[in-house]
């Protein structure tokens, strides 16, 4: 089988869908498309620039009415034409973008199938925000890619059902993201007391670790307002990601406007193995998040044997309620009763989930189950 993946440009600030899509490319071994807003590319490298991809670049308009749609110029149209062409099967990633509206009509030209993978793209919350537009990329020919897509991958059974209604003929395949077997780790107890040491956080202190993009989305604000009202001064907040909508100092002056500046620890990003320094110094992994539909960032600190606390945004929390390796919230939870809880537990009890959380990701999350998983999908399609 000869497979391609098309999908908007990575970067490794992009987080999650960077690192599911490069497992996508290892799984299916396939060629790459990039479909490219030219403004990103210029500031930061693509994922696969850094390897030796087969890999290809489409290239958007720069023009401020054509760029926010990510249309192409016609520059490497005909190359990504033939790589399609060529191809068995198509994974086709995200969605809102001109890229799922060429591959529609290139697959039907070329009688070549595809399979959707929307990272979250079509989830309820995406369409509060700039409804009329995207009306109209549905009327433009989004409709009709949904409706050509053979099958739609999805990383949890909450992330299908919430858009089943848009995609009643494709055939899902629920399929949890993998990651790297460098994440399945015992935590370094020499680490831990060196971030703590050098952030003057005490050996004895309970740390919470909000690990992602500092989007309003994911609420970083909100989990200081909630870290806050605990009212617990051995309690510490890390928190770890790069700017996207709200900044380090917003965070920080948030902390000091509520009086716990000193117990708040805005790191800014980290990438790599530099990411496991944090993951060793915390105790609790927590994602307040409206909307996760897998959150890699909760999974990596499972493996190497963080509890968590999930809101119900995250989808991955009703996989994991009955796995007892956190405190999974539910949508009339309020936000502090589940960090009290948290922070009521016992060592044990976190060390126990902690436990149960690696012990989960090791039967789920292993990149070979995820390959086999996904190979066995295409050859069925196909």
């Amino acid at each position: 089988m000869k497979a391609s993946i098309l999908a908007l440009g990575l970067y490794r600030s992009s987080g999650g869908p960077s690192k599911s899509v490069a497992a996508f490319q290892r799984a299916l071994s396939a060629d790459v498309v990039s479909w490219v807003d030219p403004v990103a590319y210029a500031r930061e490298p693509l994922i696969w620039d850094d390897a030796n991809y087969r890999h290809h670049v489409v290239t958007g308009s720069s023009l401020p009415a054509l760029r926010q749609l990510c249309y192409p110029q016609q520059c490497g149209l005909a190359e990504a034409e033939r790589i399609i062409a060529g191809s068995d099967l198509v994974s086709c990633h995200s969605f809102w973008r001109w890229h799922n509206v060429w591959l529609e009509r290139v697959a039907a030209r070329h009688r070549v199938p595809y399979w959707f993978v929307p990272h979250g793209a079509l989830d309820p919350y995406v369409m509060k925000s700039e409804t009329v537009v995207k009306r109209a990329f549905l009327s433009l020919g989004g409709r009709r890619f949904l409706a050509g897509a053979r099958a739609v991958v999805c990383a949890t059974q909450r992330e299908y059902e919430k858009l089943a209604q848009l995609m009643p003929q494709a055939r899902p395949v629920i399929l949890p993201w993998p990651l790297d077997d460098a994440e399945f780790r015992e935590r370094d107890e020499t680490s831990r007391d060196a971030v703590r040491r050098s952030l003057g956080i005490p050996e004895d202190a309970l740390v919470f670790l909000s690990f992602g993009r500092l989007h309003p989305m994911k609420r970083p604000l909100e989990t200081i307002t909630a870290v806050a009202r605990l009212g617990s001064p051995s309690c510490h907040l890390l928190i770890v990601g790069n700017e996207f909508g709200i900044t380090v100092r917003q965070c920080q002056e948030q902390a000091r406007s509520l009086g716990i500046g000193d117990r708040v620890h805005v790191i800014g990003p980290a990438y790599g193995a530099d990411r496991h320094r944090f993951m060793d110094a915390a105790d609790v992994y927590v994602s307040l998040s409206h909307r996760e539909n897998f959150n890699f960032t909760a999974t990596e600190c499972m493996a190497s044997g963080l509890p968590v606390v999930l809101s119900s945004g995250n989808d991955l929390a009703n996989d994991l309620k009955p796995q007892a390796c956190g405190w999974m919230l539910s949508a009339q939870t309020p936000l502090d009763d589940a960090l009290v809880e948290a922070a009521a537990a016992t060592s044990d009890i976190r060390r126990a989930y902690g436990r149960n959380a690696r012990a989960w990701c090791d039967s789920h999350l292993r990149s070979e189950v995820f390959a086999h998983s996904l190979q066995s999908a295409a050859h069925a399609i196909l």
